[in-house]
């Protein structure tokens, strides 16, 4: 890894990367961050580095540049929106939660004043790399559960890429009971989970094992996880809460299936001052849900 070779004008400007790169289209941008794993330094500011290829890997099952481009998708997903636009202003606090080494971060990093761009990540090993790769990034570490160390009434926009795919019912409870006291009155939150094209997929990759073919190690340890998987579709499609747990964790397990029903669900029953704007089954290669706090 290079030494970080700041530009001098940082301090000049609320977002140097806005300044530069504010005029690129979306995919013009998202070339860029491509472009940036062989030339680190473009137009005079150096980009966020990278994790190792294992870390990569063993994180989001890709790296390198499907990675990027997969986080790519997501981010061209957000931009679009037009409540981003209008939450994407000077002295909007950003926050990327669940950040893992940052690589959903780095797209939003022309989008919001150098200085609101914060990201949460409860596990401090890969919290403390987020923070080495992107000296951009102010990184809260914290628990699996709240513990309230994240600033109240704080932060106007949040994106969370594949955390609500993996919470139990009482983290998902809690972490969304979380994110309503930390977020500001009409902030939104863009958030990932699986649905039925998960379900799908794992059906199919039962399919396989039975014809003697070989299958990913996470899609087989969700199998285990899963048992009954036509019984896990038919919750589902009841509005239950799908978890297929990891034995080495009562929080965080292999695989969250949410519907809309169990969402609102929830955000019945914890009485939560969140208003759902959108449940995208089929955009970006997981389901998007989008909250509004009142």
């Amino acid at each position: 890894m290079s030494e970080w070779n700041l530009p001098y004008d940082l301090d000049a400007t609320a977002n140097a990367f806005r300044d530069k790169f504010g005029h690129l289209s979306a995919d013009e941008w998202c070339d860029l961050q491509v472009a940036s794993m062989t030339w680190p330094v473009i137009g005079g500011l150096e980009f966020p580095h990278f994790a190792p290829q294992e870390v990569q890997e063993r994180t989001h099952g890709t790296s390198g540049e499907a990675a990027l481009r997969e986080a790519a998708g997501f981010y061209k997903f957000v931009s679009s929106k037009a409540f981003f636009r209008q939450k994407a202003i000077p002295a909007a606090h950003f926050l990327d939660f669940g950040a893992g080494w940052g690589r959903i971060g780095r797209y939003f990093l022309r989008d919001f004043d150098l200085n609101c761009f914060f990201a949460f990540e409860p596990r401090r090993t890969v919290c403390f790399l987020a923070r080495s790769l992107n000296p951009y990034l102010c990184a809260f570490s914290g628990e699996e559960i709240p513990d309230q160390a994240l600033p109240a009434n704080w932060f106007d926009f949040v994106v969370g890429w594949s955390v609500f795919s993996h919470l139990s019912e009482f983290s998902t409870s809690a972490w969304l009971t979380e994110l309503a006291r930390i977020m500001r009155p009409d902030g939104y939150c863009v958030l990932t989970t699986f649905g039925m094209r998960f379900l799908d997929h794992l059906a199919q990759c039962q399919a396989d094992l039975k014809d003697g073919k070989e299958i990913h190690w996470y899609y087989q340890n969700c199998l285990d996880a899963a048992g009954d998987l036509a019984e896990q579709r038919r919750r589902y499609l009841r509005g239950e809460f799908v978890w297929l747990p990891d034995p080495l964790s009562k929080h965080y397990g292999q695989a969250t299936v949410l519907h809309e029903k169990t969402l609102l669900k929830i955000v019945r029953t914890e009485k939560l001052p969140f208003e759902l704007i959108e449940f995208d089954h089929e955009s970006v290669n997981m389901d998007v849900f989008i909250l509004r706090r009142q």
